[in-house]
């Protein structure tokens, strides 16, 4: 029959010479067999033994044989069974194997069903074999699936997480319940000690005391060796194995049988070990538990690594952001520490030029004179400028705004009156518009954008100047407002450069102190707008900016 320990059979007859004929043939077939003499007796011996497969007659005493299938389906699954009946009672066989009966012999006068059953039971047998495998198979493959909706929904958890311990925590959690193990662990190489591994997290029940920041020295434990290799280990005996430091369960308590470590590696590169221990349904860990904790370590290590760097990021992004909050102190002290007597300075220098002018005669001595007395009280005018635009550049950085409806004419024309000596002394041509869209904004910032662009536009639109200003409502929501000039043009190159902070380009030989543009774009970005310029070397320039149209 193919197997080391015999069938064991519980026959149910009430005819005692057919019973005994029955049993003397299934024990020549190498089974073991018991007889019943009715169901009552029958179910009672099924309950308290053994049996592979129980064959039932259906006319007897006490129980008939449905009976007593009926009364074995009722208290759980119904084993192997095959149903006796006589002849021309197709009908009881067919119910019985609607009850889950296995097959069905008629009893035939001459006995040939004697010589038929072991083949019968076989056949039951089998089929019940080939079912238990698909249930087995069946219930594999849910398990699979169960375990690669895990392993999908732990990777797309993890990549959200931004913080190492709760990636360590989320990891250790998936993995001991994907492999059953009783606990598990995360080891990263140590920062502080070369060669050194830390522990980063434990999951474990019953330690008395916690795995989280012991230390591994160089080539302690299986840990390491993993570590240091790059390769997996999965031993069923881990005290047995050479690698093995019982140094770790002597300090926590805990007691290591099975174990099972993979590298957690990033770029090519081991960062750290995943370690579980304890686990499968057998005690050990099987070769697909070592697929699954692989493929669990590969999405950790990447959620690690992230995690870290973003840390570091912050960081960074701390010191950064200190750096400039003490930067911007710095440069609003000294602009205010400078602006103070520069203004002294500024103010004597223009009572010399006014009142002293005239008194200096016209020889070469007066005209030098009057010469550095102009120098200064220009310089210093320009000076004062660029500590009123520092001191600007470090509002708009720190400072937020209500937006409003700004009246760009009223605008411009504050813009234009601040220009005013520039404008004449250039003899700059400007043409406005008419009417000009309705935009959100806030009015000294917008002012101080028109007068950077209308200034450049002076210096650098051509001999005499000419400007033209516009504006108009674009498909997208925004207002783009532009002033074209008649200049000589920028390149490519010197464009991408325009709207960086201390950029000085040459101009038909003018230079500008490289922090209007700047300005510009920084307000125009923060009131959630772009700057824009639109040049080619001989045809002039148009220096353009958006804001959000009012509704």
């Amino acid at each position: 029959m193919g197997s080391a320990k015999p069938v064991r059979v519980l026959y149910m007859e009430d005819d005692v010479g057919l019973a005994r004929l029955l049993q003397r043939r299934l024990e020549q077939a190498g089974y073991v067999v018991d007889v019943a003499p009715n169901g009552e007796e029958g179910l009672a011996m099924y309950e308290s033994g053994d049996y592979d497969i129980v064959a039932v007659d259906q006319n007897m005493p006490v129980h008939s044989g449905l009976e007593v299938i009926r009364i074995m389906c009722s208290k759980g699954a119904l084993p192997p069974t095959i149903m006796v009946t006589g002849t021309g009672d197709e009908v009881t066989a067919v119910e019985a194997m609607k009850l889950g009966a296995g097959d069905y012999i008629v009893k035939d006068v001459d006995g040939g069903y004697l010589e038929l059953l072991p083949t019968v039971i076989e056949q039951v047998l089998e089929q019940r074999r080939l079912a238990e495998e698909k249930r087995q198979v069946v219930e594999a493959l849910f398990q699979r699936n169960r375990d690669l909706t895990l392993l999908n929904k732990l990777g797309q958890s993890l990549t959200a997480m931004l913080d190492v311990e709760q990636a360590v925590e989320r990891l250790l959690l998936a993995v001991t319940e994907i492999v059953r193990a009783e606990g598990g662990s995360v080891w990263l190489w140590d920062e502080e000690r070369e060669g050194w591994l830390i522990c980063k997290g434990a999951l474990h029940h019953g330690l008395k005391h916690s795995l989280v920041n012991l230390r591994l020295c160089p080539g302690e434990g299986i840990a390491s060796w993993v570590a240091t290799t790059g390769e997996s280990v999965n031993v069923a005996h881990a005290p047995s194995d050479r690698r093995f430091s019982p140094n770790i369960d002597a300090r926590t308590g805990f007691h290591t049988t099975s174990l099972l470590a993979v590298p957690l590696r990033v770029r090519d590169a081991v960062i750290g070990v995943l370690e579980v221990v304890n686990g499968g349904v057998e005690g050990s860990f099987s070769k697909d538990d070592s697929a699954l904790v692989e493929t669990l370590a590969a999405s950790g290590a990447i959620a690690i690594d992230n995690a870290r760097l973003v840390e570091k990021l912050r960081q960074q992004t701390a010191e950064l952001q200190a750096r400039n909050e003490d930067l911007n102190a710095f440069a609003h002290t000294v602009a205010h520490d400078l602006k103070t007597p520069l203004g002294v300075i500024v103010g004597y220098a223009d009572v010399l030029v006014e009142e002293l002018a005239e008194r200096l005669g016209e020889d070469e001595t007066g005209e030098e004179a009057r010469y550095y007395l102009q120098s200064i009280a220009r310089n210093g005018h320009k000076m004062s400028s660029i500590i009123s635009e520092l001191l600007l550049l470090a509002e708009i950085r720190r400072t937020e705004v209500e937006v409003e409806r700004v009246d760009m004419e009223f605008v411009v024309s504050e813009a234009m009156q601040r220009l005013a000596f520039l404008i004449e002394e250039e003899q700059a041509e400007i043409v406005l518009p008419d009417i000009w869209p309705v935009a959100l904004g806030h009015n000294p910032w917008i002012e101080e954008v028109w007068a950077n662009y209308i200034s450049n536009g002076i210096k650098y639109g051509g001999k005499p100047p000419h400007l033209e200003l516009g504006a108009a409502v674009q498909d997208d929501g925004v207002v783009r407002f532009w002033i074209r000039d008649d200049g000589s043009g920028i390149s490519p190159e010197d464009q991408a450069r325009l709207f960086t902070p201390f950029t000085q380009l040459e101009r038909v030989r003018l230079t500008g102190h490289g922090l209007g543009l700047s300005i510009v774009r920084r307000i125009v970005e923060k009131l959630g707008g772009e700057v824009r310029v639109e040049s080619k070397v001989g045809e002039g320039s148009t220096f353009s900016f958006t804001l959000p149209a009012a509704k």
